[in-house]
């Protein structure tokens, strides 16, 4: 078929493309699904017509095992069906919308436009696929010349027609809708071989679906919303709500995920959060992340691991940013009921601490932070507002947000929060 690469479906081909291989489908294989067959002048399996080598190359799976990969990227056999149904009536439509330029051609103008082919319905087009990718019946089955060469035009139009979905369904969906079609252990497969000969020269040593698949992941991080994880549940709560605040146009861009599953921050949640980022680093993850813990001595402490580890390119583990508000912020030692005025910075910064000096404000005063145990490992005292202090402060905030998102006037301090998100929008600057 001239320099084309193609979709093999057991007996027959689809999908051909032209000098190239289509990245999509090349990134659905990986390297353990290379073949490579170069047969001499000398072997027996070479082509009469061909007085060099002749090469096989391509990748090939069984379509229970591809299918598989289409369904772990979503692609699944109710989506590819839904897709069919809606592709099927848009090429309905434009081939009905193309009637006058038929016309046209029938009295031998020439046209400048591709015209849409006679669509068929899905349910016949599946029946169709069915039998072009099942055993191909020999030519001495057939009573007459004739009636071969009709079969062989039936199989022709199958793979015009799949070619023709590719403008109304999704390329991945139509793959899933072929490879529906067969048994599953059915031989499924991109050949390039059309591409290792004259002209093209298609190198058979260098890898391609292993490269393709992860410049393919590569390219999911500029699509993909930012995802955002933080020591609990409240934290990503407060965070989403302030975030239609300060910053709505990151809305749908940036993701807070809230992995506790719980109203409530449990206790040592910290750690928790730095056993995240190392699941999602060994996961492979493809979407870049931001880890961002309080910025308190606890916090520092359960992070400093983490900081000295070398991590991905797509991964950032941050703190809550050092306020001015906190360098100079009401404190009391565990012995002493005397207000001092601390630089909390690193020992306190928890969530609340960044809500707005406003809402910290309880009865004419700022909240004051209670110094509690000294932490070897960073060489300060972790700190916090008291249990009570902290439900009033996030129930006003949440009073604030309310306020701010109903079209009143968002007065009041969010230069804590603000702070906080430009600190994630500037993660990978």
């Amino acid at each position: 078929m001239g320099h084309h690469s193609y979709l093999i479906v057991g007996e027959d081909q689809f999908l051909y493309t032209r000098d190239h291989y289509n990245e999509e489908l090349a990134a659905l294989f990986t390297e353990n699904d290379r073949e490579l067959v170069v047969a001499d002048a000398d072997d027996d399996t070479r082509d009469d017509d061909w007085d060099g080598e002749e090469i096989t190359f391509g990748y090939y799976t069984t379509a229970k095992a591809l299918r598989q990969r289409l369904n772990v990227q979503g692609f699944t056999s109710p989506r590819a069906l839904a897709e069919l149904a809606e592709g099927a009536e848009r090429w309905r439509k434009t081939y009905d919308d193309q009637s006058e330029l038929r016309e046209r051609e029938a009295r031998g103008e020439q046209l400048y436009q591709t015209l849409a082919r006679p669509p068929r319905e899905p349910a016949e087009l599946l029946a169709a696929i069915g039998e072009a990718i099942g055993p191909h019946r020999p030519q001495t089955s057939f009573a007459t010349a004739e009636e071969y060469v009709s079969y062989l035009m039936q199989m022709t139009e199958t793979a015009a027609d799949v070619e023709e979905l590719r403008w109304f369904v999704e390329r991945r969906s139509l793959v899933r809708l072929l490879v529906d079609q067969a048994a599953d252990h059915m031989r499924v497969g991109l050949d390039v071989s059309g591409l290792t000969g004259c002209c093209i020269g298609l190198d058979t040593d260098q890898p391609i679906a292993g490269p393709t698949r992860e410049r393919q992941l590569a390219a999911l991080p500029d699509n993909a919303p930012l995802i955002v994880l933080t020591e609990g549940s409240t934290d990503s709560r407060v965070l989403t709500e302030a975030m239609h605040v300060t910053h709505p146009h990151l809305v749908d861009f940036v993701r807070f995920i809230d992995y506790t599953g719980t109203d409530t921050k449990p206790q040592g949640s910290v750690g928790a959060l730095a056993n995240m980022v190392n699941a999602f680093i060994a996961a492979g993850v493809a979407n870049r992340f931001v880890a961002i813990a309080d910025n308190d001595a606890g916090g520092h402490e359960a992070f400093a691991r983490l900081k000295r580890q070398k991590l991905r390119a797509g991964c950032r583990v941050l703190h809550y940013p050092d306020l001015p508000l906190l360098a100079r912020y009401p404190t009391l030692e565990p012995t002493s009921s005397v207000v001092a005025l601390t630089d909390v910075n690193g020992a306190a910064g928890s969530l609340e601490m960044y809500l707005g000096e406003d809402v910290l404000t309880i009865d004419g005063a700022l909240a004051p932070v209670h110094m509690g145990r000294f932490i070897p490992a960073v060489q300060r005292r972790q700190g916090a507002l008291s249990p009570v202090h902290k439900v009033l402060v996030l129930k006003a905030f949440t009073k604030k947000v309310k306020a701010a998102r109903s079209g009143q006037h968002s007065s009041g301090d969010w230069s804590g929060v603000h702070a906080i998100f430009e600190k994630i929008v500037h993660a990978f600057d």
